[in-house]
């Protein structure tokens, strides 16, 4: 199949991630306000361990089966995509006694086997679509549509319906399911000449499949523990008030870093497909984007900064007990994240992609996510909003130095 024009694809991607943009800056203040800052708090225990359970779900496929999938004829990815949904439907198993265990030690009084279901049913829903596939043969810009009207519809009726948390929580899991069902329904269209037949659920494709996600589960684990899960961690010294101050701030920014994902999941295979041409070539066309997205992240960064200078009277007025202080620090320290990751991410990607230097990203990530994970559960600043925030940006740097230190080391 063709890659499409870079050029081409942005705009249908980018309507998609506008509208994923908007559901947390809608929703999630709205929710705030509707539910109070005790049960908002419950809502967004709910969501990071869910966050976090879906890593194991996933499975690692997102960086191990895309890299495979780019160069892969059909035949090839049929078998990849039997691999990648037996293994998933195993990995779904532990993914519910974990959750069980989450909530039986940091779970509130009262709350029991519904958020457990609750934990287990989202992490599953979040974890088992196929943007491997759809990734590596460059369709994004198609799928585009469809995540668009999954997403406007999850909006208006969150706004419509979700007085409470459960019915929130169950409009974030119809969507997620959604996404999913409709993505591996894409996949077996895509290829079903190669199929032959064959269903996607195969015993035989189980242990390669589990093999070939092991590669990366760590990593995938890892990252959403220094990163988007930073908050599951944090529960355990954090209070449910301070936690969903914490999480509000948090996802904020992450939709807005969320919104550079389109150009990630563009450039990746690009980047992978640059390998047959050399290291250097490769990173010659990942560098080009790292200055531009370091240099796009501080422009954010000003904009943003002015931009909340201008709203916060707007937003004081409908916060209802938020704790405005808190989440403006918040807000300014992660802020920093905007030009580290949006620049960063790119050779992160080279070095994945790499197949020489794959090594020391796996090792950079685990290391973070360890120190992130010890330092949100351990650490007494972490267990403010500001001081969570702090070490969010701090292990980010932990992580890019250990990269550029294994990469030298790997060189010698």
């Amino acid at each position: 199949m063709a890659s499409p024009r870079l050029l081409h694809a942005l705009p249908a991607v980018y309507a998609a991630a506008a509208v994923r943009l908007l559901q947390p800056l809608l929703v999630l203040p709205l929710m705030a306000q509707r539910l109070g800052p005790e049960a908002f708090g419950r809502v967004s225990f709910v969501l990071v361990w869910s966050a976090l359970l879906a890593m194991l779900v996933e499975g690692g496929f997102l960086a191990a089966a895309t890299r495979l999938a780019v160069n892969a004829d059909a035949p090839q990815r049929w078998r990849l995509a039997q691999q990648v949904a037996s293994a998933r439907s195993l990995l779904c198993l532990p993914t519910l006694l974990l959750a069980g265990l989450v909530v039986a030690l940091l779970g509130a009084p009262g709350s029991g086997l519904a958020e457990t279901l609750t934990i287990a049913a989202l992490a599953c829903a979040l974890g088992w679509p196929a943007t491997w596939y759809l990734q590596a043969s460059q369709q994004l810009a198609g799928w585009a549509r469809t995540e668009l009207v999954v997403y406007a519809a999850l909006i208006a009726a969150t706004v419509w319906l979700a007085h409470d948390a459960a019915t929130f929580l169950a409009l974030q899991l119809a969507a997620s399911t959604a996404l999913a069902l409709l993505g591996w329904r894409w996949l077996q269209r895509d290829l079903a000449p190669a199929a032959e037949g064959s269903g996607l659920l195969q015993r035989d494709a189980l242990a390669p499949g589990l093999r070939l996600g092991w590669t990366m589960l760590p990593v995938s684990v890892a990252g959403a523990a220094y990163s988007a899960a930073l908050p599951a961690a944090a529960s355990v010294q954090m209070g449910p008030q301070a936690l969903g101050t914490y999480f509000l701030g948090d996802r904020l920014l992450r939709a807005v870093l969320n919104a550079a994902e389109p150009v990630f999941a563009l450039v990746y295979p690009r980047i992978v497909a640059r390998q047959a041409q050399g290291l250097r070539a490769s990173l010659v066309y990942a560098g080009r984007w790292a200055v531009g997205g370091g240099l796009a992240g501080l422009a954010l960064l000003g904009g943003l900064t002015l931009a909340w200078q201008m709203l916060e009277p707007l937003v004081a007025q409908r916060a209802g007990q938020v704790d405005l202080p808190a989440l403006r620090e918040v807000l300014a320290r992660l802020g920093w994240l905007l030009p580290l990751l949006l620049g960063w991410k790119f050779i992160g990607y080279w070095m994945l992609g790499s197949g020489r230097f794959d090594g020391a990203y796996r090792t950079c990530v685990v290391v973070g996510g360890v120190a992130g994970t010890l330092g949100a559960a351990t650490w007494a600043t972490a267990a403010t909003p500001p001081g969570l925030a702090l070490l969010a940006v701090g292990v980010e740097l932990l992580v890019i130095a250990v990269a550029v230190a294994g990469m030298a080391l790997t060189r010698r």
